[in-house]
């Protein structure tokens, strides 16, 4: 009997710590993602729009991307923000991007926008449309192989740009001051890229 009740206060004594490790763990999640909403479901495009013929599409809680130009445009439009989402490469040397303040009207991609490429080369968390301070062996440091996923956060205030990649402040520019508000959007340039955990947080007053 003494051993029955030994054993069985041990495994109370473990489940109540796993039950207050993964509280820990869920009130450091929430603390950390304060603010934040998702913008992609995992289901579908709900509040997404293909642009310029772009094919993106949902696979297995995946919004996935294989061949074609064009664009996928946000419902709605924000000036300061930050987003936060992960990717990853299937091939080697794969071009997108993902477009902050950006306008609607252009060919294959919009003419007005700011863009943070995401594209596995030296190109790497360059800033299209801004001036920029990109640390080169920093990127090729943090960015992570092939198949594995890497996380963008990515904060627009003003004129001010802070591109972090899985932790590491790679890119930072001054120059965002021609745009002041836009939509959320993803380039779609024969790049094969995966995306997951797409979720924003409006710093706009």
């Amino acid at each position: 009997m003494v051993r029955k009740r030994i054993v069985a206060q041990t495994v109370v004594a473990i489940a109540a710590s796993c039950l207050l490790g993964a509280l820990n763990v869920s009130l450091a999640a929430d603390k950390t993602e304060e603010g934040f909403v998702s913008l992609f479901n995992g289901k579908n495009l709900d509040g997404w729009h293909l642009m310029s013929g772009a094919k993106f599409v949902v696979e297995d809680g995946v919004l996935k991307h294989d061949v074609g130009l064009g664009w996928l445009c946000s419902d709605k439009e924000y000036s300061d923000f930050i987003v936060r989402l992960e990717f990853r490469f299937m091939k080697p040397k794969q071009d997108g991007g993902v477009f902050l303040r950006s306008g609607k009207e252009g060919k294959n991609w919009p003419d007005q926008k700011y863009e943070i490429q995401i594209e596995n080369t030296q190109r790497m968390a360059m800033i299209f449309g801004a001036a920029h301070d990109l640390k080169v062996a920093l990127v090729k440091k943090t960015l992570k192989p092939d198949g594995q996923w890497n996380e963008y956060d990515i904060k627009i205030v003003g004129p001010r740009i802070e591109v972090r990649l899985n932790g590491e402040l790679v890119t930072t520019s001054d120059s965002a001051s021609t745009l002041k508000r836009g939509y959320l959007g993803f380039q779609a340039e024969n790049g094969v890229h995966e995306y997951r955990n797409i979720r924003i947080k409006d710093l706009s007053k």
